[in-house]
């Protein structure tokens, strides 16, 4: 392959990268519980995410599906008028009570004057955690070698983008680490990291919590880290 051929692969991994969104019940239910910070927004996705979870379908994962479905039933440009008029006929209790949620997210709104369209309501939560997802497939423990192991003789800087290798298979990926509590870790000193792969699609449907992997320097090991919660549902093992 040619540099220029290479150059363009690489550009596309990382525009498919960036382009990444939250489109499933999981994997924002995950990015919530990982939120350490109290906030009006937070508030909200945890009422969608409970409005998804009484919803009384089959399939109820897929965000857009839900809000489809929802706005289907009590109707497209959503007010809290609209959902009071449904009133319960001995079938619709759970359609009521996913209801009942989605009016309270737009009370919120209300009260903070942020907004009144239903649709931007749930853009302006979908738009926040998205920004987090784009940090974060999954929370690892990494411990770092020091250098008499054959590790770096530098501290790394949060942020920093080693490869990230899986025993289970000889592609490798280039992997950000998000240090927690720390914007710097030295030689020899484990923590906690939100991990973010660029090959997100080749490793779907094949991660599990508690799965070992090493980070790497070109052909240099110079550490290792265990998956203690898996963020981007795709990734997790039989979830495709």
């Amino acid at each position: 392959m040619s540099i220029r051929l290479k150059r363009s692969a690489k550009r596309l991994v990382r525009d498919i990268k960036m382009d990444q969104k939250i489109t499933t019940y999981t994997t924002l239910w995950n990015l919530v519980e990982a939120d350490e910070n109290d906030h009006e927004l937070k508030d909200m996705a945890r009422l969608l995410l409970e409005a998804m979870s009484d919803w009384p379908r089959a399939e109820q994962n897929n965000i857009a599906n839900f809000l489809n479905e929802f706005k289907g039933y009590f109707g497209q440009a959503l007010t809290i008028k609209m959902i009071q008029a449904k009133k319960f006929d001995g079938h619709n209790a759970w359609q009521l009570e996913a209801g009942a949620a989605i009016q309270e997210i737009l009370d919120i709104a209300a009260k903070h004057g942020r907004e009144s369209d239903f649709d931007k309501i749930i853009a302006h939560i979908l738009n926040h955690y998205n920004e987090v997802f784009r940090a974060v497939d999954f929370i690892a423990e990494l411990s770092y070698r020091t250098s008499a192991q054959g590790g770096r003789s530098t501290p790394a800087k949060s942020g920093y983008r080693p490869a990230v290798k899986f025993d289970f298979d000889e592609m490798q990926t280039s992997g950000q680490q998000t240090f927690i509590g720390k914007d710097t870790v030295f030689p020899g000193e484990t923590v906690d990291a939100k991990i973010k792969i660029i090959a997100s699609d080749y490793f779907a449907g094949c991660l599990t919590e508690g799965m070992i992997f090493e980070f790497k320097e070109g052909p240099k090991v110079i550490g290792t880290g265990i998956i203690k919660q898996i963020i981007n549902d795709k990734l997790e093992l039989n979830k495709l």
